[in-house]
């Protein structure tokens, strides 16, 4: 008998989102660890991976629960495999602070921004919690939107592609800075943020 593991990729593009905008738009943010994925094909032979979440703090937004899954499309089922480009899931154990878009629609990814709105708690030799992008730039500072650039009266910018960090997130370039922000600073620079825009 022959069988063979099948695959399929999906390629996507996502413009860059500032952080104003992730805390407007976000029905939900919390802070949390990942405690389970399972991935399930549905119907339509769609693969889902469904993310389960152990709800630490929430930092916008309402839930009566202190777990959350979220559905994330692509995964591994049976030797089948979907592929979403650029997709990065949670991994099982992780931490991290997560912006979801919105608690009842259906979407390819429920992170607003994709990467942009998926941050990861790491703890340091100190015992401290820092805070970094998914890609593991060490976050070092949340400001308002544009801030830093000038940009002329009546100019118009076409949105950028996201290269995974929202604009208004500083992040350190340089290979020798691993430490981000204090996670407490973080939250409180969120919170900020949110009595601003709202």
């Amino acid at each position: 008998m022959l069988m063979l593991a099948c695959s399929s990729v999906y390629a996507a593009s996502v413009r860059q989102v500032s952080m104003d905008q992730m805390l407007t738009t976000c029905q939900f943010v919390f802070q949390g660890r990942v405690t389970a994925i399972e991935a399930r094909q549905n119907e339509g032979r769609r693969i889902h991976s469904y993310v389960t979440f152990a709800i630490e703090e929430v930092i916008k937004g309402q839930y009566s629960g202190d777990q959350i899954t979220l559905s994330f499309l692509g995964g591994t089922v049976g030797g089948i495999t979907m592929a979403v480009s650029d997709m990065q899931l949670p991994r099982v154990g992780e931490r991290g602070v997560y912006f979801v878009e919105s608690l009842e629609r259906s979407q390819v990814n429920p992170l607003y921004g994709w990467s942009q709105g998926h941050f990861l708690v790491e703890r340091d030799e100190a015992g401290d919690d820092r805070v970094m992008t998914s890609g593991k730039q060490p976050v070092l500072e949340v400001t308002g939107d544009n801030a830093g650039v000038q940009i002329s009266p009546g100019e118009r910018r076409a949105p950028a592609l996201s290269k995974g960090v929202a604009s208004g997130v500083g992040v350190s370039g340089k290979s020798g800075v691993r430490k981000g922000m204090v996670l407490s600073d973080f939250k409180k620079a969120l919170r900020g943020r949110l009595e601003t825009v709202q």
